[in-house]
């Protein structure tokens, strides 16, 4: 197991892919790693899938039973790849469109965070999975907001074009798992505090510079002058550790079995 960036067997496939928006190619890396490891044994739902650019990558050459998310342009590219049985248009806060105990693997990457009825989400992921069986997910954590080194007008900025509802430790994600009938089995962590700081400082002048066009001298010269500036950040992302212990770092990947019917 890779604990450097650079070591990662997807680092330079994810650099290649996401150079415009270094944050995604950073941040994937430790999602990856996780995910990965994961057997897709049974039913799986990939909740949330997006465009199903994440699952081809994690699990290359199989097929899950489906996958669903709120935009239907995501759904469509999700569907073109060919790698879901099916795929569903579904706000996951209010209703999944599958039966009771369909499921015996339930996965997020890094969307649980952004549905701000989260409770409701948590409630009909278990309501889909049957007894016995795991969701799996990663999650920004508490830290990366404690630990943020821009300055608390950009955090609120921030916090309001990319909607992060749930910056929680991993004690309130125990407790509103049980609520629903979901126990904790295990838990790893990603991202010390450099690690976390190099994420939200890229994230915060990319993602504000594409979604609300806010200028940004980062931005600038990172476009302006690639041989240098791309440079840099790749190799200073790179050589950053991601593996942390389990409740050490910025974000979580979290287990956690269906203990009820």
């Amino acid at each position: 197991m890779s604990e450097t960036i650079g070591e990662s067997r997807y680092w330079n496939a994810l650099w290649e892919q996401y150079h415009v928006a270094p944050s995604i190619a950073f941040c994937r890396v430790p999602e990856l790693e996780y995910a990965a490891r994961l057997e897709l044994k049974g039913r799986v739902l990939d909740h949330c899938c997006g465009d199903g650019r994440f699952a081809a990558l994690a699990w290359p050459g199989q097929t899950m039973d489906a996958g669903c998310d709120i935009d239907p342009g995501s759904i469509e590219q999700a569907r073109q790849r060919g790698i879901y049985k099916r795929v569903d248009v579904a706000d996951v806060s209010v209703r999944l469109p599958y039966d009771d105990a369909a499921f015996d693997l339930v996965f997020d990457n890094s969307a649980i965070e952004h549905v701000k009825a989260v409770d409701s989400a948590l409630a009909e992921v278990a309501r889909v999975l049957a007894p016995g069986g795991t969701f799996a997910f990663n999650v920004l954590n508490h830290r990366y907001f404690e630990w943020w080194p821009l300055g608390e007008s950009a955090k609120q900025s921030y916090r309001d074009w990319q909607p992060f509802y749930h910056a929680f430790s991993m004690d309130e994600w125990s407790k509103r798992l049980e609520r629903v009938g979901l126990k904790v089995t295990s838990v790893e962590g990603y991202f010390d505090r450099e690690a976390a700081q190099a994420l939200a400082t890229l994230d915060c002048e990319f993602s504000g510079y594409y979604i609300r066009k806010r200028p940004s001298r980062l931005v600038w010269t990172y476009q302006k002058l690639p041989f240098v500036v791309k440079n840099y950040w790749h190799n200073r992302l790179a050589n950053l550790d991601w593996k942390t212990g389990a409740d050490e770092g910025a974000g979580y990947f979290i287990k956690a079995e269906r203990i009820n019917g």
